[in-house]
C-alpha cells in the first residue's frame, strides 16, 4: 500500500462551500482508484494521507497540487505502508471548525488514540501524517494563521 502526505495552505477567501466541494468531489473520484485517506482542515491549512495504488496516489496528488483553492502544497512523506489506516473512507473529512464527513467521533478517536501511540509507530509516512495533525491541533500552532506563510 503506496501513502502520501502532503499540507497546503488555503487561499484567504475559501468557504465552507468551497471545501465540501472539494471533499465532494474526492469522495467520488477516490472511490473509482480505490482511494483512501482523510483530509484535514483547520487555521487556513489542509493536511491530507493518501493511501492506495503508487501510480493512482501519485497522478491524484499531481491534480491537487494544481487546484487554484490551495497553495504551498508540498508532500510531507511517502512510502509503502503494510496497510491502510483509512481502509473505510474514500476520504475521510474534518474540519475542526465546520463540518465532517464520515464518522466524526470515529475521526476523533482515532487521532486522539494515534497521537498518544505516535513513538510506537514504524511507518514513517503515517508518523508525519500524525504529527502534523498535532503540531496543527496543538497549542503552539505551528501552523499559526492563514496569513502566515508555510
Amino acid at each position: 500500500m503506496y501513502q502520501l502526505t502532503y499540507r497546503s495552505k488555503a487561499i484567504e477567501d475559501i468557504t465552507p462551500n468551497d471545501v465540501y466541494e472539494i471533499v465532494k468531489t474526492a469522495k467520488e473520484f477516490n472511490s473509482s482508484l480505490d482511494i483512501t485517506g482523510c483530509l484535514i482542515f483547520d487555521n487556513g491549512y489542509f493536511i491530507q494521507i493518501l493511501e492506495g495504488k503508487k501510480e493512482y496516489v501519485e497522478e491524484l496528488y499531481f491534480k491537487i497540487k494544481k487546484d487554484r483553492r490551495h497553495t504551498f502544497a508540498n508532500v510531507l512523506s511517502k512510502g509503502i505502508a503494510p496497510k491502510r489506516i483509512f481502509e473505510n473512507w474514500d476520504m475521510a473529512y474534518m474540519n475542526l471548525t465546520d463540518l465532517a464527513v464520515g464518522d466524526k467521533k470515529e475521526l476523533v478517536r482515532k487521532a486522539q488514540n494515534e497521537l498518544q501511540n505516535i513513538s510506537t509507530k514504524t511507518n514513517f509516512t503515517t508518523k508525519v501524517f500524525w504529527y502534523n495533525i498535532n503540531e496543527l491541533l496543538g497549542e503552539d500552532r505551528f501552523y499559526k494563521s492563514s496569513s502566515s506563510s508555510i
